[in-house]
């Protein structure tokens, strides 16, 4: 598939062949997690209808409804401990007969599921050290979001700028148009205070 068309909270087919020992194999489900800034490659999550291991290494997400019919008969599992980086080349696309499937996650099981990654990453690490990492990463997230929000009043602040500039221009043209012109307005004008908008434009001529 081209990079382009493969999304993320969406499932697809992913040939994981050639693998070493202990390594998830074969062609299997996917979730994808991440797309990559390389624009080549996407983090998943395999899935399964194997069952062995639930609890341990796994994740039962029961019967996926925006599966294919012929897939979502049976229970689905989420390999939670096999996340590993593929390129787009592995991936296909899910089909029902010739129509292909855009087969997208609910977005509290995605939630869920990259927790449990993310849970599995940290399983080495003490406790303590645990908690002040998330409590780094929860911090620097903060600080990024103010930053965009400070952009955002930026941003329109420069609107409003924009929009004052472009008001003072139309004024000006006002002006100039009606310059020595008499004019009357109809009455449905004067009812949307567009004669007071020139009145107040005109006044110091």
């Amino acid at each position: 598939m081209r990079f382009s068309d493969i999304k993320i909270k969406h499932i697809y087919n992913v040939i994981f062949d050639p693998v070493k020992d202990c390594e998830f194999n074969g062609k299997h489900l996917a979730l994808v997690l991440k797309r990559n800034n390389d624009n080549r490659t996407y983090i998943v999550m395999p899935l399964t209808s194997e069952s062995n291991g639930n609890g341990v290494n796994k994740i039962k997400l029961g019967k996926i409804q925006s599966l294919p019919s012929s897939l979502r008969t049976h229970d689905t599992y989420a390999v939670f401990n096999q996340i590993r980086t593929v390129n787009a080349s592995r991936f296909i696309a899910l089909k029902e007969g010739s129509n292909v499937i855009k087969s997208k996650t609910d977005d509290e099981i995605f939630t869920d599921l990259l927790g449990l990654g993310i849970n599995e990453l940290l399983f080495n690490l003490e406790q303590d050290e645990k908690i002040e990492l998330l409590k780094k990463v929860y911090e620097q997230q903060c600080v990024i979001k103010a930053k965009d929000l400070a952009y955002n009043i930026l941003s329109l602040n420069k609107q409003i700028e924009a929009r004052e500039e472009k008001i003072v221009s139309i004024k000006q043209e006002i002006k100039e148009i009606l310059n020595n012109i008499p004019y009357t307005l109809e009455q449905k004008h004067i009812d949307d205070g567009i004669k007071d908008i020139l009145d107040d434009i005109l006044k110091d001529n």
